[in-house]
């Protein structure tokens, strides 16, 4: 099968692109940005590590998803599946520009929607966010209410109802999938449970925000879980994937001082309004249709990130 991820470079595409090229033609579109997190150099040594393990890529294209000539090529190879992830990645790079952030995330997914349907492909899986459910409590499904409280999960939940009208109006099936927290091995340094980590090992307080949760998400976990949604026959729907446990910000925060042997304090900073009250999204819908089963425990998991992070800083 021939499948086109966008943002295939990035944290969760590379590791799409790794698990997807064993057994299908994969073509990969990215525009290789570092969002001023870090500098080129060290962009090309983490893109080397994200691919060390590709075998048989088709394609490779780099540029703005958002221009036609971009999507043209990507398209070249007639994807039957697309599995959308290029996106500016934060909710604090949108807040801090909203201009470019916004056209990326809209723009992009409406000139892949575009091609999808021009080009024939079968399916397009968008990648969205639990960001589109503003505060949620533990349990949440994906018919709960989608209010979000900041730009970047508004123009994520955008692109879902904009994916949702498009296929349906050119008869291409879809699917949207929500995922939540995802860590581990590779990532870039501005997440939560990476500046956990360089505070941490640099013995300097860790700052939570409050009595906030997150469903922290395995990277691996969370991108078997998109291929099992975009390679499953139930289409047209939306699915949380996840690890379906949340954890406060202060027990990660705990579990990484111990993890680190650190001697850092942990310091309650209050609720940060940018980001929404979190908790367990239900992952009943991917485990049933999707075959999903997420396998990594939180504290595994940030052991294995630790000593990714204790063999590249």
């Amino acid at each position: 099968m021939k499948i086109l991820v966008t943002g295939g470079n990035g944290f969760i595409g590379s590791k799409i692109v790794e698990l997807l090229c064993k057994k299908h033609r994969v073509t990969v579109l990215d525009n290789n940005e570092t969002y001023g997190l870090i500098k080129p150099e060290q962009l090309s040594n983490l893109l080397k590590w994200r691919q060390r393990n590709w075998h048989q890529v088709g394609t490779t294209v780099t540029g703005d998803i958002r221009k036609p000539l971009i999507g043209l090529q990507a398209f070249k190879s007639r994807p039957d599946i697309v599995i959308h992830l290029a996106s500016y990645p934060r909710a604090k790079i949108v807040q801090q520009n909203p201009v470019e952030g916004v056209s990326q995330i809209v723009d992009g997914t409406v000139n892949m929607l575009w091609h999808a349907a021009k080009f024939g492909a079968k399916k397009f899986v968008y990648v969205s966010s639990s960001m589109v459910y503003g505060h949620y409590k533990d349990g949440t499904r994906e018919d709960a209410d989608t209010k979000p409280i900041n730009i970047y999960g508004e123009a994520k939940l955008t692109c879902e109802r904009l994916t949702k009208l498009w296929c349906s109006n050119n008869k291409l099936d879809y699917a949207i999938v929500r995922p939540s927290g995802v860590y581990g091995p590779g990532d870039l340094p501005d997440r939560v449970i990476s500046k956990f980590f360089e505070a941490a090992m640099a013995n300097k307080p860790l700052n939570v925000h409050g009595k906030n949760k997150v469903d922290f998400t395995y990277r691996k976990d969370a991108a078997q879980g998109i291929i099992d949604v975009a390679l499953s026959k139930h289409s047209n729907t939306s699915f949380n994937i996840t690890a379906g446990k949340a954890t406060s910000l202060k027990e990660a925060a705990k579990l990484i001082v111990k993890i680190c042997k650190s001697k850092s304090k942990i310091k309650d900073t209050g609720t940060k309004l940018l980001y929404p009250i979190r908790g367990t999204l239900n992952t009943n819908r991917a485990k049933k249709y999707c075959n999903y089963k997420p396998t990594m425990k939180l504290e595994e998991g940030l052991r294995n990130y630790y000593e990714w992070l204790q063999n590249t800083i």
